[in-house]
């Protein structure tokens, strides 16, 4: 079956019905009303999630990796308490995991086996009422998560994983048309500080109230000729380097009087990040379906946004692009 997520009451968790935690007694056992839980065989996942009462949030809380199934006693204190259903539990490879793991974010991001992500605004204690299984994508992003955990000692809800940006519809174009005609990286310029993420990773691009590309980042630089830092001169010779290094010779290029205005405007360009494999999404994404999921306001007057993990994967499902198409992007995500 692989790994199966399960809610658990904070108290269970933290206390259960002998007064100690879930993962301090001599054997390790969860128990639950569901005939679901023995679909888990030896050496599956199960994920636990609770809710902290004293911040209100949800965390995966231990990692259990069963050992043995077994059936309580109707009778029994567990039995009655908790269900005729069991798991134990290795304890060489189970794990306490404690408030160390935020869950919130990824669970919205899981389509589950069902292919049934939890809705926007619904209750994730409630919605975790079934055992539900993961997908194998599910598996490799929360792989992936636990892997970060253990090399930072802890999760930070704003590493960056992906880009949001924005640009003019006439520039969405423009991207488009270059990457399919030269088949070349294009560069983005940006008012702002370059961005910072891995090869690969991916950039939504948002014009007209939409998301309209996919594309993959490649590297970022800064640009020298950044307004109050430089003399005229140089800040004016800067600005010809990039019309010729990165536009001058595109197809259809913005004119160069309104590349020089762009350029001169707020302060001047600070920098500029180059994407390829762009993808023209053949059902753009509108704001006011992925912002609601993501849990945005609109994004005025900035130039990016980074996003989580669970952002990046959201927004990915959300372009319903291929499982070939979106395989690039998740790997970069996930590597």
């Amino acid at each position: 079956m692989g790994s199966a997520i399960a809610f658990i009451h904070w108290d269970n968790y933290a206390r259960g019905l002998t007064g100690h935690s879930l993962l301090s007694g001599e054997t390790i056992t969860f128990n639950s009303r569901q005939e679901r839980l023995h679909k888990l065989n030896r050496g599956d996942w199960l994920w636990l999630v609770a809710r902290c009462p004293e911040d209100q949030q949800h965390y995966f809380v231990a990692i259990l990796v069963v050992e043995e199934l077994r059936r309580n006693a109707s009778d029994s204190p567990s039995g009655q308490a908790f269900g005729d259903f069991a798991i134990t539990a290795d304890r060489n490879r189970s794990r306490d995991l404690a408030k160390t793991f935020p869950a919130e974010g990824l669970l919205r991001a899981f389509i589950f086996e069902t292919g049934r992500p939890i809705k926007f605004g619904a209750n994730i204690g409630q919605s975790l009422q079934t055992i539900r299984v993961l997908a194998p994508d599910d598996e490799r992003v929360l792989q992936t998560a636990l892997e970060r955990l253990d090399r930072n000692s802890a999760i930070l809800p704003e590493t960056p994983f992906g880009l949001w940006t924005k640009c003019d519809l006439v520039f969405a174009k423009y991207f488009l048309k270059n990457w399919h005609v030269r088949g070349q990286p294009v560069a983005f310029l940006l008012y702002d500080s370059p961005p910072v993420l891995p090869p690969g990773a991916p950039v939504f691009i948002h014009s007209d109230k939409s998301v309209r590309i996919l594309a993959a980042f490649r590297k970022s630089l800064f640009v020298s000729g950044y307004k109050p830092t430089v003399e005229e001169a140089e800040r004016l010779a800067e600005r010809e380097r990039v019309w010729q290094a990165f536009r001058a010779e595109t197809v259809d290029p913005p004119s160069k009087l309104d590349f020089d205005t762009f350029w001169d405007g707020q302060h001047g360009v600070r920098s500029l990040f180059i994407m390829d494999n762009l993808i023209d999404l053949p059902r753009p994404v509108p704001f006011g379906e992925y912002g609601r999921a993501l849990e945005w306001g609109y994004p005025m007057g900035v130039g990016y946004r980074y996003l989580t993990l669970s952002q990046s994967v959201m927004m990915l499902r959300a372009t319903e692009l291929s499982t070939s198409l979106l395989e690039p992007f998740l790997s970069s995500l996930l590597s």
